[in-house]
């Protein structure tokens, strides 16, 4: 009599772990770009990419994403980001000027000539941000950046000059 007892609770069991050793098996990672690139639909109401593919953004804040956390940091926090549906990480390039990062780096390390920003040897700021947006893109995430806040210069820390010569930096770093 106990045997057949044990037999429903053993099939109970095995129906209950086959479902999760489906979902052990590494799911491929959705790249939206695949469907061209992201544009204002005709009507202006909505995005879509060049293949008239709807796009809808989901998109999580990790405006200091740059300066506060570090390469393993920053893997983990997208990673989290991807396994729970996000598809753009909306982030902020500088929060002050000059921007600092947890290694130490500054964003601008000769005011705002950007000619030499990258210094030989030295995993520097704006390495790290590129470091962010490829980890983003093999996750098949979007970076929302966010150049900068206006009040850098409402406070007279950046003229608008500056802020075209930064602007101008970011545009053809990341085109």
């Amino acid at each position: 009599m106990k045997t057949f007892k044990l037999i429903p609770f053993l099939l109970l069991l095995l129906t209950m772990a086959m479902p999760a050793s489906a979902q052990k098996k590494t799911q491929k990672t959705y790249i939206p770009w695949n469907n061209g690139k992201l544009m204002v639909s005709e009507e202006g109401r909505y995005l879509k990419h060049e293949n008239g593919t709807p796009f809808f953004w989901l998109g999580e804040t990790g405006w200091l994403l740059p300066q506060r956390l570090n390469r393993d940091e920053a893997e983990y926090y997208l990673e989290q980001c991807k396994q729970r549906g996000y598809n753009v990480i909306q982030v902020q390039a500088l929060n002050n000027v000059p921007s600092i990062n947890t290694y130490g780096q500054y964003s601008m390390t000769d005011g705002y000539n950007f000619k030499n920003i990258n210094q030989k040897g030295v995993y520097g700021y704006w390495d790290h941000m590129d470091y962010i947006i490829r980890t983003a893109v093999r996750k098949g995430l979007y970076i929302g950046m966010v150049c900068i806040w206006g009040s850098p210069v409402s406070r007279g820390e950046m003229t608008v000059e500056q802020a075209k010569a930064y602007g101008k930096f970011l545009a053809e770093r990341y085109k």
